[in-house]
């Protein structure tokens, strides 16, 4: 009886050490193992006694032929960095046995991918919907190439690319970095070398400062380039599972520009990576004033805002300018008025009740903050932000909101207005949601 044979298409990951159980079995069960030398030679601690056929780069076919004429009698594992469907062995694989019309026992073993590994090391910048390119014109046209990295770019997708640069075509970086740059803007791009081999690094690297150095990149480079809502804090990057439609309203490649050289500037200015810090550098963006940080004053934790919001507390505000500012549905004092007090003090007297455990912002009227004092007395709130602007009553009804056992955030003196009331409660709502 003829022995049974079979084919094993493994992939063994970014390194030995992300080697898979089931790629360590298939191995295990081989007789032969056939593989690019490379890769063989990173899992040879598990091959001691196999019989190894190695070849060189750029000769897939070959090792595809070879394993598939030992996998008619024996048990074969033919090797792929990686994973063998990603970049990997496994297209040459069906190539063959298309072409060939034989069938053969096949099973693939797949392998954490290099994006995958690098992604770890950074932080976790793919996190959802991402694109993976390479930049090896050996196989596809450059012509190709630079046309799925354009639509990948504008498809607002974070981008693994692979085989970014060699000693024979360095060209191709350089015009991909300029792409880049084009669409997206001088971002932070996430640069890993060996990913969990030896030699590893990973380090962020501006676009611009990566083209001037594009020889620390090569064949073992994996290159991850963000979107417009990852974050990059700490020498690491993140992007969020929830979709944000804009950030501090930027969309477009040239608004994330602006956005980008923005957001560097207000660190100069409010420093540090908390909460309060955040809050003050949206104030100065939507006034364009460095000063209103002085103005700003909190009471409490902002924090407690943000955990009131992310638990599912309603939203009232004073007026619409505010509520049409807000990223999450809210409720407008105004639409409640009635008799003959002003519009938001009435219409906050007429939602009373809805204050218990509520995040409230006042944004424009200084009655509203009196009437918000008044009605907090017997119907405390969660949260409070408080910027009327004005010269009657607005200083002396903030310090009435601050009177209260109720966490806030006041503009101090006369200074204020609806734009700030939005910019604050906007951050405690994207935080919010980032903590979701």
């Amino acid at each position: 009886m003829q022995p049974q044979g079979k084919l094993y298409v493994v992939g063994i990951g970014a390194g030995k050490d992300l080697l898979t159980l089931r790629a360590l079995k298939a191995i295990q069960e081989s007789e032969y193992i056939v593989g690019y030398e490379r890769y063989v030679k990173e899992i040879e601690e598990f091959i001691r006694g196999k019989k190894v056929i190695t070849t060189g780069m750029r000769e897939e076919m070959k090792r595809v032929e070879i394993a598939f004429e030992l996998a008619k009698k024996s048990v074969v594992s033919l090797i792929s960095g990686g994973d063998p469907g990603i970049y990997g062995i496994l297209p040459f694989v069906f190539e063959f046995f298309m072409k060939k019309g034989e069938k053969i026992d096949l099973e693939v073993i797949p392998g954490v991918t290099a994006s995958n590994a690098s992604s770890a090391l950074l932080g976790c910048p793919i996190s959802g919907d991402h694109v993976v390119i390479s930049l090896s014109d050996l196989l596809v046209p450059w012509n190709v190439i630079e046309s799925r990295l354009i639509y990948a770019l504008r498809g607002g997708f974070v981008i693994a690319i692979y085989n970014p640069s060699s000693s024979a075509r360095r060209e191709n970086l350089v015009k991909a970095l300029k792409l880049i740059m084009d669409e997206r803007g001088d971002l932070f791009i996430g640069v890993v070398k060996n990913a969990f081999r030896e030699g590893q690094t990973a380090l962020l690297m501006r676009a611009s400062e990566l083209m001037k150095n594009s020889d620390l990149v090569d064949m073992n480079t994996t290159l991850i380039v963000p979107n417009h809502e990852t974050i990059v804090r700490d020498g690491k990057m993140f992007t969020p599972r929830k979709y944000e439609a804009k950030k501090m309203g930027g969309v477009t490649r040239g608004a994330m520009e602006i956005v980008e050289k923005s957001s560097e500037i207000l660190k100069e200015i409010v420093p540090g990576d908390g909460l309060k810090e955040e809050i003050l550098r949206r104030c100065i963006a939507t006034t364009g004033d460095p000063g209103i940080k002085d103005a700003i004053l909190f009471k409490g934790d902002p924090w407690e805002g943000v955990e009131a919001i992310r638990k599912g507390s309603r939203i009232i505000v004073d007026v619409r300018m505010v509520k049409a500012g807000l990223r999450m549905s809210s409720i407008c004092a105004m639409d409640f008025a009635e008799g003959d007090e002003t519009k938001a003090y009435s219409g906050f007297k007429s939602l009373s009740r809805l204050l218990e455990d509520s995040v409230v912002g006042i944004g424009n009227s200084p009655s509203a903050a009196i009437a918000v004092y008044e009605i907090s007395k017997h119907y405390k709130p969660k949260f409070i932000v408080a910027t009327p602007v004005g010269f009657v009553n607005a200083k002396e009804a903030k310090e009435m909101i601050l009177e209260l056992e109720v966490p806030s955030i006041i503009s101090k003196g006369t200074k204020g207005g609806s734009n700030i009331c939005v910019a604050i409660l906007n951050c405690l709502i994207e935080y919010a949601k980032r903590s979701c």
